[in-house]
């Protein structure tokens, strides 16, 4: 193991002091690191100490990368204090650092280390005498000197602090290409996101919200419920409580997102619209946690080291909205709460056993005049899921594997509480990730997963309603099983390939159903700012409900739903930290389930059913231009130009959910004094109006257009200099109250808008971070 530093010393001309850098890559497996990082006086020099644990044969060694270049970072001008900031930076196997993310830090520091550590050159990792791709953490240790008024200060004594944390090196490749990463700290300064990092994705290009503030997506074109939302590859029922309500995971568990609005790796499936794959952040085996305390409910999160090789993480959310409700609403009741458990032990050097537990529950009810002339409570909606994963991970000598046991239990609850759905399910799943030289990774996995579904019908009286529910979600049982396999290749300089292809087998009630789906993209660096990204894939689903809800999947019935997906693009680094993003994209859906989209024209024959299946397409062109929002003056700018058109039966036209233009955008600005201040504003074009007549579906009029602004502020004390503090914050999603048209209904003569809200969400809360 080594640790690099480079020491520097105050900048007497402008006054500003230099950083002091501490990064210490750590050879996880084979290395146990026992050094300390203290300030030294520039133009000395500090050997490392190094003890190894075991010596391996000279053909399996892992050498981290060494820093060539200069490592001296700016301290930055409008901060103060001393700040610690982790950072994970992918090398390839060049010794050029193709990306960088602050695992850990605040802003300015974040921002600093991360704009200069883009510029280090290394020497790359090696295995044995082979060249490869690493993934590595660095810890960046700033410490602000008092100004020195003499143009040559008697040098100063070392200044001792505590030994940086092991910082482990994961031979990895790049992330994938055509995929936006959403981290936790763009969504924490995201006005309107409430720190989700889920919520966060309706600021990417390509994205359709259904309604302002809710969890419901159209990604080019596809319907909510075909966009995957996973945890740690886990599939995730619902994203957000009731009434746009929060994350049903605590956002601290939540490292970042990685959003595929296209064609996406073989090792996702199902899904025939995007995906949105989050990750959950490894546990750090240290005490730290979070608390936040709001108007309308109070969450928390801990990790707590039981051992040096085990760890305990808690946390959850609980509800007490009902005060707030009942100044809009006296007769209506709002609860939700959520909770998470995970306990993670190291066998070895080389092995992780852990076990997690989340679920939460949602309930919206209604008091009203029975027909006895008292009072009844009427459930307008509920939901609850509870899942458990039990996991084993092994690194292995060149790449690691996972195996993944889950079960699971969802319900739904509609129609007053009449009627309940509910799915019990089980999943088994193994991946395998393995490099193969410099050039080749590959990924590989099988999984099988079932799920029992139950119907109750309770006291629902109409024989029609009776009849719909046991049609679309019959008791039943469903089974399926699939493999996959990927490959990334990087054997040309500036060229990476990712390409794969899974099998899917589908049963239910009798019927089977195969999907075979592939996958290739392709990025082409013309510069080492410039990038081409090509993308095409096919994708299969199964039937779904028109918006995604726990334990509400429709039986097979007419087959699977399919997607053609095919996008285009380039990327390009702009000075000042700016980064350029334009995509062409075009997505050809068939057999869809996806009620919501079609329009209900009564054409005189029936032809167009409740559950009539769909065919459409989605073509446009995606713009994206965005800056750090956590630096000095960050922001994004989002545009998507798009058509979607869908047919069914004789009935052919726009998409109810049609927007032609959507355009988001937002500025952040940190005053300093730990005040950081932010505005966001959406607008989006009028839906298309369901008409009556199949002439009129063709070109239809349409809701007026809508926008919003949402706002945050936000001012932090720390508490002492390990990076914890505590925040008053304040954010508002539609600060301008504006009521949203969410659609037209048009008869023979006359078009009437029917609009919503206005749904505001304010927020106003104490947080704490330790």
């Amino acid at each position: 193991m080594q640790q690099l530093r480079a020491a520097g010393s105050p900048r007497h001309t402008r006054r500003v002091p230099l950083a002091r850098l501490a990064a210490a890559p750590l050879l996880a497996l084979q290395l146990l690191a026992t050094s300390t990082s203290s300030a030294q006086p520039a133009g000395t020099e500090t050997q490392p100490d190094a003890t190894a644990i075991a010596e391996p044969p000279p053909s399996e060694l892992l050498t981290p990368p060494r820093l060539l270049s200069d490592s001296s970072v700016a301290y930055p001008e409008a901060a103060s204090g001393d700040a610690k900031v982790e950072l994970e930076l992918v090398i390839d196997r060049h010794g050029a650092v193709q990306s960088a993310q602050a695992r850990s830090g605040e802003p300015p520091f974040a921002d600093t280390a991360v704009r200069a550590a883009l510029s280090w050159r290394f020497e790359p990792a090696q295995r044995g005498t082979q060249p490869v791709a690493a993934r590595i953490r660095f810890l960046v240790e700033f410490r602000q000197e008092p100004l020195q008024r003499q143009p040559a200060p008697a040098p100063e004594q070392p200044v001792a602090s505590a030994p940086p944390p092991p910082i482990e090196v994961t031979v990895r490749g790049r992330p994938a290409p055509a995929s936006r990463t959403i981290s936790r700290a763009f969504a924490q300064q995201l006005p309107g996101a409430f720190g989700n990092p889920f919520a966060a994705l309706e600021a990417a290009p390509g994205v359709t919200p259904t309604l302002s503030g809710a969890p419901y997506f159209y990604v080019r074109g596809s319907p909510p419920s075909n966009l995957g939302y996973l945890l740690d590859d886990l599939r995730l029922p619902a994203l957000f409580h009731v009434l746009a309500g929060p994350s049903v995971v605590h956002p601290a568990l939540v490292e970042s997102v990685e959003f595929f609005p296209g064609p996406y790796p073989a090792r996702y499936g199902r899904f025939a619209g995007g995906i949105a794959a989050g990750q959950l952040r490894r546990p750090r085996h240290e005490l730290h946690g979070e608390a936040s305390v709001r108007a309308f409910d109070a969450s928390g999160l801990i990790e707590l080291p039981l051992s040096a090789d085990t760890s305990l993480t808690l946390g959850g959310r609980v509800s007490y909205a009902n005060p707030i409700a009942h100044v809009f609403a006296p007769e209506i009741d709002v609860d939700y709460w959520d909770y998470q458990a995970r306990l993670s032990h190291r066998l070895s050097a080389a092995d992780e056993l852990s076990v997690f537990a989340f679920g939460s529950h949602d309930s919206l009810t209604r008091e009203d005049d029975d027909e006895g002339g008292g009072r009844e409570r009427e459930v307008l909606f509920g939901a609850d899921f509870h899942r458990l994963q039990l996991q084993y991970r092994r690194q292995l000598r060149a790449g690691r594997a996972r195996v993944t046991a889950a079960a699971g239990w969802d319900r739904s609850v509609a129609s007053e509480g009449d009627v309940r759905v509910t799915d019990t399910l089980g999943l088994l799943r193994a991946d395998l990730e393995h490099e193969l030289g410099a050039s080749w990774r590959l990924q590989a996995g099988a999984d099988a997963g079932s799920d029992r579904y139950t119907l109750r019908l309770g006291q629902l009286e109409d024989p029609g309603e009776r009849e719909d529910f046991a049609r679309r979600y019959p008791a039943r049982t469903d089974v399926v099983a699939g493999v996959y396999l990927g490959a990334q290749w990087r054997g040309l300089p500036g060229l990476a390939l990712s390409f794969g292809g899974r099998f899917d087998v589908f049963h239910s009630r009798g019927q089977t159903a195969l999907g075979p789906a592939a996958s290739v993209i392709a990025e082409l660096s013309l510069s080492p700012s410039l990038r081409l990204i090509h993308g095409l894939g096919i994708a299969h689903q199964p039937p779904s409900a028109s918006v995604p809800q726990p334990g509400s999947n429709p039986a097979l019935g007419a087959g699977l739903q399919h997607a053609l997906q095919h996008s285009a693009g380039i990327a390009l680094d702009l000075p000042w930290a700016l980064q350029l993003e334009a995509t062409l994209f075009n997505v050809a859906l068939f057999n869809l389930s996806d009620g919501i989209g079609i329009s209900r024209i009564d054409n005189g024959d029936d032809s167009l059913e409740e559950d009539s299946r769909a065919t459409g397409y989605s073509r446009g062109l995606e713009l994206g231009l965005r800056r750090a929002l956590s630096a000095r003056l960050g922001g994004y700018l989002s545009y998507t130009l798009a058509s979607s058109r869908r047919s069914a039966g004789r009935a052919e036209g726009p998409a109810l959910f049609d927007r032609t233009h959507v355009l988001s955008g937002a500025l952040a600005y940190r005053w300093g004094g730990g005040v950081h201040t932010g505005v966001r504003g959406s607008f989006y074009s009028g839906v298309p109006a369901d008409v009556a007549y199949l002439r009129a579906a063709q070109r239809p009029p349409r809701t007026s257009p809508y926008y919003r602004l949402d706002t945050r502020v936000e001012k932090r004390w720390p508490l002492g200099d390990s990076g914890a503090y505590w925040a008053l914050v304040l954010e508002v999603l539609n600060t301008t109250l504006h009521k949203e048209p969410l659609n037209m209904s048009c008869s023979a003569y006359v078009c009437r808008e029917e609009s919503v809200g206005p749904l505001t969400v304010p927020s106003v809360g104490l947080e704490a971070v330790f």
